[in-house]
């Protein structure tokens, strides 16, 4: 009898040890995801702050919205920041990307007039070829500000092809899927702005 109760003992403390382990670990897990989350938006802030000038980003309101477009780069939800100057839409910051950069998918945002002019873009992450790939982080060059005021006049336009291949945008030395992978995404993302009024009936 002795021995079956030492058991018992012995099997609930086992329990007992494994749920709190288990807790633990689901506990420091949902920590660490949460603090990487707000990490990760307060890199997002940095960078809309880049992509569009200071009295543009003080004096224009902002909506924020979640959106769904295969533009966008993949199926999943993506930020949009709509823009607003005296109570009139004007202009978009939105999150997109490039899924087929050389290394994996190339996180961007781009900020656009509903015209197809680029205010400014910048890349939020990404696993390139360092000394190769990465030059399209504006901390290594900056070649990812050569967009700003180019337009974007549809899906086909040839301005938004690489030199080599008979566009305006420059392509690295060693390297062209990866900028030409960016600015793929970069002509999508504005197109996809440019159609805004229509799906928000701005």
């Amino acid at each position: 009898m002795k021995s079956f109760k030492e058991t018992i003992i012995n099997a609930f403390l086992m329990s007992f040890f494994s749920f709190f382990s288990l807790s633990t670990v689901v506990l420091v897990k949902n920590i660490t995801s949460y603090q990487i989350k707000n990490i990760k938006e307060k890199e997002k802030n940095i960078f809309i702050k880049q992509v569009i000038p200071k009295s543009m980003y003080n004096t224009f309101d902002k909506k924020f919205f979640f959106v769904k477009n295969k533009l966008l780069g993949d199926k999943k939800k993506h930020s949009l920041w709509l823009l607003f100057k005296a109570k009139k839409a004007k202009a978009a910051i939105v999150e997109s990307i490039a899924p087929d950069g050389y290394s994996g998918s190339i996180s961007i945002l781009v900020a656009a007039y509903f015209n197809g002019k680029i205010i400014g873009v910048r890349v939020l992450s990404h696993k390139e070829t360092p000394g190769i790939g990465d030059k399209i982080e504006i901390s290594i060059s900056n070649w990812i500000t050569k967009f700003k005021n180019m337009n974007v006049v549809d899906l086909k336009d040839k301005k938004f092809l690489l030199k080599k291949y008979g566009g305006e945008i420059e392509q690295f030395t060693g390297a062209t899927i990866t900028p030409q992978s960016v600015t793929n995404a970069i002509k999508r993302t504005v197109v996809f702005i440019k159609r805004l009024p229509l799906i928000f009936s701005l």
